[in-house]
């Protein structure tokens, strides 16, 4: 997907890198076979990084990739910045949506509502167990399956021509599946901001939404962001919000951390920003939970305090939910069963904003 060299082995020429800049403005960070920000071998330090990764090739013999590089979005967003760096064409300048990849003419977004991606998976016996004569190895893959991805838009009519404006402006974001909404802004200077009951207005008129850009730093300023989340009624509580944050030094290594920013309950962070898990009140036995733990929303305004402003860098905002059932406990409920293949019984759903790229 991210590959830095053409089809024929030689490195992307400048034609090809403009290209791809123009033609692709946004990336599917999320569908039925699951997630693609990142993998916990290429973010070790992400706690969050192995969320519902389908790791297949697409093959008879089901074989899961030993390569994750080039797989995954916030890799490419790091070599979109080791591009401009060299004063080349950003070819990875993606915004994010999600989206569901079924075939079977249902969303199947929702872990309690799950319906599969092919026509055969609306029974739940064969989303778990398999057809008669199915290969072990399809069966896996079919348990492997996410629920649906969906995407977000704030347009500003609901109208064909505005939803398509803002996807090319990138003013969108990606979700597991969950109707989490998420708004991030970033600028200069959002001084007062977080008194005020008008932080969207601010956040357009002071600086620029998600998608955009921010250029020419004032001398001893680092960007502001302002982050909100809001819970989707029908889901699991927000746990917290983070913003991921990617860089390349003067060097040309590359570097990603990730901050959080805004979270629910009395938890600190401890002294190199880690914060203490939620919690889990998810019962494996009737496949549960409880709201409980969490907030319904997060709100905070955030000032990078490792900016330096000789470097190129991404920021984008992650939102991740206390944890629920996944869609597959619940089936083994239904079915009366044990958990089958190792799956999880629970699963943090969460929603990605897209980046904000610092241009110097």
């Amino acid at each position: 997907m991210f590959s830095l060299n053409d089809y024929n082995g030689s490195p992307l020429s400048d034609a090809q890198l403009t290209a791809r800049h123009i033609n692709e403005p946004l990336y599917e960070i999320s569908q039925i076979k699951g997630t693609s920000e990142t993998h916990p071998s290429l973010s070790p330090n992400d706690e969050f990084a192995g969320f519902e990764l389908w790791n297949y090739t697409l093959s008879a013999d089901f074989e899961r990739p030993n390569n994750m590089k080039g797989s995954y979005v916030r890799s490419a967003l790091l070599d979109g910045l080791s591009f401009a760096k060299a004063g080349r064409m950003n070819p990875f300048q993606y915004g994010f949506i999600g989206d569901t990849d079924t075939h079977n003419a249902a969303a199947s977004n929702e872990e309690f509502n799950y319906t599969g991606k092919f026509a055969f998976e609306t029974d739940p016996s064969h989303r778990l167990n398999g057809l008669p004569g199915q290969p072990a190895g399809q069966t896996q893959q079919v348990r492997e399956f996410s629920t649906g991805g969906l995407a977000g838009v704030w347009a500003t009519q609901n109208t064909r021509e505005g939803i398509f404006a803002a996807m090319q402006r990138k003013e969108t974001f990606g979700t597991s599946g969950t109707h989490v909404k998420v708004r991030f802004f970033g600028a200069w200077d959002f001084a007062g901001v977080e008194h005020s009951g008008d932080w969207i207005r601010a956040g357009y008129a002071r600086g620029v939404p998600m998608g955009s850009e921010l250029r020419d730093a004032p001398e001893g300023k680092a960007p502001t962001f302002i982050v909100w989340a809001l819970k989707d009624p029908n889901s699991g509580n927000l746990d917290r919000v983070q913003i991921v944050k990617g860089w390349v030094d003067a060097e040309g290594t590359q570097h990603e951390r990730i901050y959080n920013v805004a979270w629910s309950g009395r938890r600190t962070l401890d002294e190199v920003g880690n914060l203490p898990s939620v919690g889990n009140t998810v019962d494996v036995k009737t496949a549960t939970y409880v709201n409980s733990i969490g907030n319904a929303e997060l709100f905070s305004v955030w000032t990078d305090p490792a900016f330096d402003a000789a470097l190129h860098a991404f920021y984008y905002v992650r939102a991740i939910e206390i944890p629920t059932p996944r869609w597959s406990t619940r089936d083994a409920v239904a079915l009366g069963i044990d958990i089958p293949g190792g799956l999880p019984e629970s699963i943090t759903e969460r929603a990605w904003s897209s980046p904000i790229w610092y241009v110097p």
